[in-house]
Order: structure tokens, then sequence, then C-alpha cells
């Protein structure tokens, strides 16, 4: 779901924190919330200790990146003899969705960010150095550090968002996933089912429409419909090609229902999109 997070999303930094060895001794070493109240992403760049979120607990160590919901049972247990120290982004977000040109906030759920809970980071360097500058660009208050922070923060998830991809490559449904998608953009012009998908991947209908969007962001028929309108928009170009050729080369049958779908989804019907 990775692609559809940042497609969507639209941020909104709180703060950004540096927890050192003195504040998790003034803590006694333990955070405790029965109920979080803000979204909270850390990375943690010294020491170790525990994470139990929702009564599951999760091992941190130094170069790991954790995060919590809103509205969850908290508690952070950090070793004494090692305590831990790390980075804290406090922030909210809404996602942003477009129809055409009206466009409407979507609350997110309670799973914060598209990876999971910890997430390990081999290049402990860059990962120190990206939230240090994200720190210090933060309290500059110079012109232009709320966006410059939201731009920084940003370029980070995609870091951690491409290490959970690579730890995913092992996952056996990440790959028939990642072959169906392949299949889509390769067949997009081709009559598309799901029934078709889902038994090229082994997997019943409702199963593989729930593993498909739990992947990518998408429902299978969303996913197509979006690959096909992008090959769409490069034909238009093409001032050769009439609209009705151009949808018969992206799959769509009927060129009227191609017209309603491509208004819907992009706000403007091909012929305008073409001479803009």
């Amino acid at each position: 779901m990775q692609h559809a997070f940042f497609d969507r999303i639209h941020l909104r930094i709180i703060d950004v924190l540096q927890r050192d060895r003195s504040y998790a001794g003034s803590l006694g070493h333990v955070i405790r919330s029965p109920s979080t109240h803000i979204r909270s992403f850390l990375y943690a760049y010294e020491g170790k200790g525990t994470m139990e979120l929702g009564g599951i607990s999760y091992p941190l160590s130094a170069g790991c990146v954790f995060h919590f919901p809103m509205n969850q049972s908290l508690l952070i247990n950090s070793s004494p003899e090692q305590p831990l120290c790390y980075f804290t982004v406090r922030m909210d977000y809404k996602f942003i969705e477009w129809e055409g040109t009206a466009i409407r906030s979507v609350e997110p759920d309670d799973r914060v960010l598209p990876f999971d809970f910890v997430v390990p980071m081999p290049d402990q360097e860059t990962m120190f150095g990206e939230m240090q500058r994200l720190h210090s660009l933060w309290h500059s208050k110079q012109p232009g550090y709320e966006w410059g922070t939201k731009l920084a923060f940003m370029n980070i998830l995609q870091r951690v968002s491409e290490q959970q991809l690579l730890q995913e490559e092992h996952n056996v449904m990440a790959q028939l996933i990642l072959k169906c998608k392949d299949y889509i953009r390769n067949h997009y012009h081709e009559p598309l089912e799901r029934e078709t998908l889902a038994r090229k991947a082994s997997l019943s209908t409702s199963y593989f429409s729930v593993m498909f969007k739990k992947h990518t962001g998408y429902s299978p028929v969303q996913y197509i419909t979006k690959i096909r309108l992008d090959k769409a928009k490069l034909l238009l170009r093409q001032k050769h090609l009439t609209i009705a050729d151009v949808a018969r080369e992206v799959g769509f049958r009927d060129p009227l229902y191609f017209a309603k779908v491509f208004s819907h989804e992009i706000g403007v019907p091909p012929r305008e999109y073409r001479n803009m």
C-alpha cells in the first residue's frame, strides 16, 4: 500500500524531539500510556528496550524505526544499563482523495504508516544523519522550516517504506501480488477480470482482492483502471488516434464508457485533456 499512502497523505508536523540518556533516566526508564493521544514516529540511535503496543511486545534496539497510532495502550521499557536514545516526530495527517476536480478529506485508520510497527534500518549512520538534520531544521525556525521539515520527513518515510519492501521480497504473498501487478501492466489492453487474476495467484477471488489491496492500497479494479488511464493519457498526445482508438488500445471496449471513467477520474473529458 506504500504508493497509495504517499499519493494521498497530507501531513502536519507537530514537533521534532531528541530524547537522550538523561530523559530515559528521568522517567525511570518507562513510558506508559493507557491510550495514546498523538501519532509518533521514532528512530532509536542508541540503547535497547521493548515496546508493548495494544498488548503485543516488540523488541527495540539501536538502528530501528518504531511508531504507534492513536488510541492504543502503550508501554516502552528502556534498559537501565543501555537506555534508549531516540528522535521523535510527533505528527498528524489526513488522506486527501480526488474525484475529478472534487476533493475530500479522509481520516486514516488505526495503522499509522505503511510499514511494520518496528522496522530495522541497516544503514544507521545515514538514518542518524537524516534524523539529526530533521531535528536541526525544525528547531532552526528559519523561513520555510515547516515545509522543509515535512519534505525531509517524507523522504525518511520513503526510505523506511523501501526497506519494508526489501524485507517483503521474501514473503510469498508479496511475491504473488508483485507478479499480478506485472501481469496487469503488461496486459492492461486485454480483458482483465478479478477471477482470472485470482486464478493466476492460486487464490480465491475474495481473498485475492483483500490481499491485493493490503499490498498495494488499491483494489484490483482500481489498479487496472489507474494503469489504463495512465496509458490513455500518453496515447491522447498522439493526435492521429481517435478517442475510440485510445479506448480500445487501453482495454476499454466501449468508448463512451471510457470517456465517462476518464472524466470521473481525471476531471476532464478525454478530448479536452488532449487539447490541454
